[in-house]
């Protein structure tokens, strides 16, 4: 038998093979699901389109417009990345003020199909501002035109190989007088999920989960997921501000954090590029 010189190592496949049977096919077997993980996961791109609960912000000039610094307004899909690994690569189409209608009247969507690829990904969320009845460049009717949209944006997106998700809008932080967590959205909620249904793409609850979740913080500390800024921290808020519709960082960090969660939950391939090892969003239920 051929002795081993001193400087030579068995390679990996060697080492294997001379183990005992039930060994052998163990670490064989493990092998190959290590080479196909790895192989099976390739780059991609998460597009996002959507509203300011959603959007990007650039941080100075909203520094400088309210006289300040590190003014904690975000988007919560500003906060997704952190969520994901190196291999997703988040593209933010999210834009303040836009309803389902004015995104494409705008030309938003447009750009938005001009860059998109095969096998990128494509969040939906919208209905914030569809509920608008007083602004007729914006308002949509939920089961009319809001649901039509949505539907286009699956349809066209997945023409192009894309692989869509429809959420369901964020709550608004809203309780009645016994404490308890309002729906805010109502039919537009129920007409994302009934476009996500039918047209057989993965639905994240966004709305029911985040109400859900602001049940669980309670009317005082829920606070801390939204704009609630006291007079004077903010040279141009002279009395404070109190906003609940737009998330403040930590809001922004626990609704992508819920996404995620939802995501998880899902068959969306999307899955397979979170982290096990998720942020901390500094927000403890008590």
């Amino acid at each position: 038998m051929k002795q081993m010189k001193n400087n030579e190592h068995p390679g990996l496949l060697a080492r294997i093979t001379h183990l005992k049977p039930r060994a052998f096919y163990f670490s064989f077997y493990s092998l190959i699901l290590l080479l196909f993980c790895s192989c099976d996961k390739e780059n991609v791109r998460v597009f996002s389109i959507g509203d300011s609960t959603m959007s990007n912000y650039n941080l100075e000039e909203m520094d400088e417009h309210y006289g300040g610094s590190n003014f904690p307004r975000r988007g919560w899909a500003m906060e997704l990345s952190a969520f994901l690994d190196d291999k997703a690569e988040v593209v933010n189409r999210a834009v303040s003020g836009r309803s389902s209608k004015n995104f494409i009247v705008q030309g938003h969507w447009d750009k938005v199909i001009n860059d998109i690829q095969e096998g990128d990904f494509l969040i939906i969320q919208f209905g914030h501002n569809d509920q608008n009845a007083d602004d007729p460049k914006r308002y949509t009717e939920a089961y009319g035109e809001y649901k039509e949209n949505l539907l286009r944006f699956v349809k066209e997106a997945e023409a192009l190989g894309a692989r869509p998700l429809i959420a369901t809008p964020i709550a608004r932080r809203r309780f009645d007088a016994e404490g308890k967590t309002m729906d805010t959205h109502g039919d537009y909620a129920t007409a994302s999920i009934e476009a996500a249904k039918e047209s057989g793409v993965p639905l994240i609850d966004l709305n029911k989960m985040t109400i859900d979740y602001l049940s669980e913080l309670g009317d005082e500390d829920s606070k801390a997921l939204f704009l609630h800024i006291e007079p004077g921290v903010f040279e141009n808020l002279t009395e404070g501000l109190k906003d609940n519709t737009h998330l403040s960082k930590k809001g922004a960090c626990a609704v992508a954090a819920l996404f995620v969660e939802g995501v998880e939950d899902s068959d969306s391939p999307l899955k397979k590029y979170h982290l096990e090892n998720k942020p901390d969003c500094n927000l403890k239920i008590k």
